[in-house]
C-alpha cells in the first residue's frame, strides 16, 4: 500500500499525504475525548446523540474541536485587552 501511495504521489505527495491522515487521527481522537469529557463535579457534558455522531460521522469531532479553539481563541483575544 505504502509503495503504491509513492509511486502515485511521489515522495512529497506520499509524505503530504501521510500527514493529513495522522493529523486527521489525531483531531478526531482529540475531539472524541473533548467531547465525552465530563465537567467539574461530574456532570456530563455531552449528550448521547453527540457521541454517536462522532462515532459514525468523523469529520464532527473535528468540527468541533476546531470550533472550540476558535472559541478559546477569541475568549483570550477578548481578556487580553
Amino acid at each position: 500500500m505504502l509503495k503504491t501511495i509513492f509511486e502515485s504521489f511521489g515522495f512529497a505527495g506520499s509524505l503530504l499525504l501521510s500527514l493529513l491522515i495522522f493529523l486527521f487521527l489525531i483531531l478526531w481522537l482529540s475531539g472524541m475525548a473533548g467531547i465525552t469529557q465530563p465537567k467539574d463535579g461530574g456532570k456530563v457534558r455531552y449528550k448521547p446523540w453527540m457521541v454517536w455522531l462522532a462515532v459514525l460521522f468523523p469529520l464532527y469531532p473535528i468540527a468541533w474541536i476546531i470550533n472550540q479553539i476558535w472559541n478559546h481563541f477569541s475568549i483570550m483575544k477578548t481578556n487580553k485587552k
